[in-house]
């Protein structure tokens, strides 16, 4: 997934907001929103090829979504190859990114409860830790993995040859791409967190709304500079192009779930809520 939006508790305490288009090899299968899992109930696509998922909704709980990070740390060139050099073990292979975002999804229950952690919401202090123990075990391509709960909301950022870096998110509106939360720099970030500086919606259906249209947004001027263009939030062309996107949003009465498979400019969000409900059966179940 390449863009992420978070509103959390932009309609006040309890609630939050997700949005986010995944952005892959179209060439790259997939299924749809299905139950993941029953026990915990986690919900979200399937990446057919690992078995993983970019974005997991947990129990109408919390929402946790997995980003690729562009590197920040250059290989070392290669050493003299005039020299002699012992054979070095070849490191392990890399673990999928979205098999970690299915662990820290399923953080048991009991961890949560007992969880002393850095954070008020249990549930988010475990799943932290779920985090980090998957850290411990396997290795992983860069990746920001944001956790959204209506209490608690973090994002863990993660880089081989770097201390990973865990930060608290504030109440409002965010927005997180290949590199760091709110990274102005970043073009697709300084074009959505300038439409959503000032945004207010007053309702569920005002969020909807707003949430899909910026997901379906594409190149226009730069009302800042009229001679610069800014980028796509919706992407067509390249190696990497928008295949799917979900809005995720509650408030403390009512749960809604989103998604189109495909471009949002294309076709119509349909409404995957039920999922969140319906008891169902979970893959390889």
């Amino acid at each position: 997934m390449c863009t992420l939006i978070i509103g959390y508790q932009a309609l006040g305490p309890g609630s939050l907001a997700i949005a986010a288009n995944r952005d892959e090899d179209p060439s790259r299968p997939s299924d749809p929103p299905m139950t993941l899992r029953l026990d915990p109930r986690v919900v979200g696509g399937r990446d057919r090829l690992a078995g993983g998922t970019w974005l997991a909704i947990r129990e109408r709980r919390a929402v946790i979504a997995m980003l690729n990070r562009r590197p920040t740390i250059r290989q070392a060139p290669p050493s003299d190859r005039s020299k002699p050099t012992s054979p070095a073990a070849p490191p392990p292979p890399l673990r999928s990114r979205g098999l970690l975002t299915l662990d820290v999804a399923s953080a048991g229950e009991a961890a949560a409860s007992s969880s002393s952690g850095p954070f008020a919401d249990p549930l988010a202090s475990a799943a932290l830790a779920s985090a980090f123990g998957a850290l411990r075990s396997a290795r992983y391509a860069p990746f920001s993995l944001a956790f959204v709960a209506p209490e608690a909301c973090w994002v863990l950022d993660h880089e081989e040859g770097r201390e990973d870096r865990v930060q608290g998110v504030d109440p409002g509106w965010h927005v997180l791409t290949h590199q760091d939360l709110d990274d102005s720099s970043e073009p697709r970030a300084a074009r959505l967190l300038r439409e959503l500086r000032d945004w207010k919606p007053v309702s569920l259906d005002d969020v909807e709304r707003g949430l899909e249209a910026r997901l379906g947004e594409h190149t226009a001027p730069d009302p800042t500079d009229p001679s610069r263009l800014e980028p796509p939030v919706c992407i067509h062309e390249g190696r990497m192009v928008t295949v799917s996107c979900s809005v995720v949003c509650w408030t403390p009465h009512e749960t809604r779930y989103r998604h189109v498979e495909g471009r949002p400019c294309e076709r119509p969000f349909e409404d995957r809520s039920g999922l969140l409900y319906q008891p169902s059966r979970a893959v390889g179940g």
